[in-house]
């Protein structure tokens, strides 16, 4: 597990704001087997806006599949699951190590 990879994530994404109404927040689960590049950090977020931007939700919640077209996505990321709940904080939550959705 790479220790600074959370606050990369965090930093990288944090400018997103929510697309869609029926999106409460958005969960990502990184792949902790993967060190930062700083220079990913822009093409993640870009990468990221654009799969988001094609969703929807209907329900509670649902995951995600991450297309192959989103490489420094797949790269960083296991998996993305969209709530229709809002949390106080940030829209796109880093999922810590150990909790599960």
């Amino acid at each position: 597990m790479h220790p600074d990879l959370e606050d990369f994530l965090e930093d990288a994404l944090s400018s997103i704001q929510p697309i869609s109404p029926s999106i409460g927040r958005v969960v990502i689960e990184p792949d902790y087997d993967v060190e930062p590049n700083p220079a990913d950090a822009g093409h993640i977020a870009a990468e990221l806006t654009e799969c988001l931007s094609a969703q929807s939700l209907e329900g509670e919640s649902r995951e995600i599949e991450i297309d192959r077209r989103y490489a420094v996505l797949a790269k960083y990321l296991r998996r993305i699951t969209l709530h229709a709940n809002r949390v106080d904080g940030p829209w796109i939550e880093v999922e810590p190590p150990g909790n599960w959705i």
